[in-house]
C-alpha cells in the first residue's frame, strides 16, 4: 500500500508527511500556547511517563482543552470509514493514511493555530512561542496505553533543540495528547470492524529571550 503521510513520525522516529517547516517570527511570546493549563490530563501524562531519558526530561505534561475539542470536532466532521478500504492491518500506529483523511490532521491543526509535524515545525530558528501538531490512528481495539507507548518512541522529543541557534533564546517544551474513537457498526472495511482510534498529540514550544 503506497503510503500517504499526514501526522508526523515514521515508526523510525522519522517525521511524516514531509513535515512542514516551523512557525518563525521576529517577536518573542512568553506565553504558553492557547487552550493549555497547568493540571496534565492523564493521556499527557501517561505519554510523557512511557518516555524515557533525556525525552521525558525535555518535556512538561499539561492538559489541552482547546486539542481535545479540536480532535473531537474534526473527527467527527471528517472521519469516512470508506477511506480505509485500502489498510488491512492497522493493529500498529500508523501514520499513512489515505489522502482523504489527511482532512481531519489539516483541520486539526488550523483549529489548533498550529504547525504540522513536531520536530520539523519547532527548530533552532523560533523566537516566539509555538504549538506544533501531529496526529496518528490505529484500530479502536488497541489500547490507549499500548497506542501512547508506541507514539512516546515516535515523537523524536529528543531531537527538539533547547536554545535557538544564535543562543539567544531559550526552550521548553509542554506536551498534551487527546484520543477520540470513531466507532463503525458494520464491517466495510478489513481490520476496521469495531472502528479508529485518533491519538492528536501537541507539543508547545516555550520561547525565553535569554538577557
Amino acid at each position: 500500500m503506497k503510503l500517504k503521510k499526514i501526522a508526523s513520525l515514521m515508526l523510525a522516529g522519522v517525521m511524516a508527511v514531509s513535515m512542514l517547516a516551523g512557525c518563525s517570527g521576529n517577536n518573542t511570546d512568553d506565553n504558553k500556547g492557547e487552550g493549555e493549563t497547568s493540571t496534565a490530563t492523564s493521556y499527557s501524562t501517561e505519554l510523557r511517563t512511557a518516555m524515557t531519558g533525556a525525552a521525558k526530561e525535555r518535556v512538561t505534561a499539561v492538559a489541552n482543552s482547546k486539542l481535545d475539542s479540536a480532535l473531537e470536532q474534526n473527527v467527527k466532521k471528517y472521519f469516512v470509514i470508506t477511506d480505509y478500504a485500502d489498510i488491512t492491518n492497522i493493529d500498529a500506529v500508523q501514520v499513512d493514511l489515505d489522502d482523504e483523511n489527511a482532512v481531519i490532521y489539516n483541520n486539526l491543526v488550523k483549529s489548533m493555530n498550529a504547525e504540522k509535524g513536531i520536530v520539523a515545525a519547532l527548530d533552532d530558528d523560533n523566537t516566539k512561542t509555538t504549538t506544533a501538531v501531529n496526529l496518528y490512528v490505529v484500530n479502536a481495539t488497541t489500547s490507549d496505553e499500548y497506542a501512547l507507548e508506541q507514539i512516546a518512541g515516535m515523537i523524536g522529543i529528543v531531537d527538539l533543540p533547547k536554545t535557538s541557534a544564535d543562543t539567544n533564546y531559550k526552550y521548553t517544551y509542554d506536551i498534551s495528547a487527546s484520543i477520540v474513537t470513531k466507532t463503525v457498526t458494520s464491517s466495510v472495511v478489513q481490520g476496521v470492524e469495531t472502528g479508529v482510534k485518533y491519538i492528536a498529540v501537541a507539543v508547545t514550544q516555550n520561547v525565553t529571550k535569554v538577557v
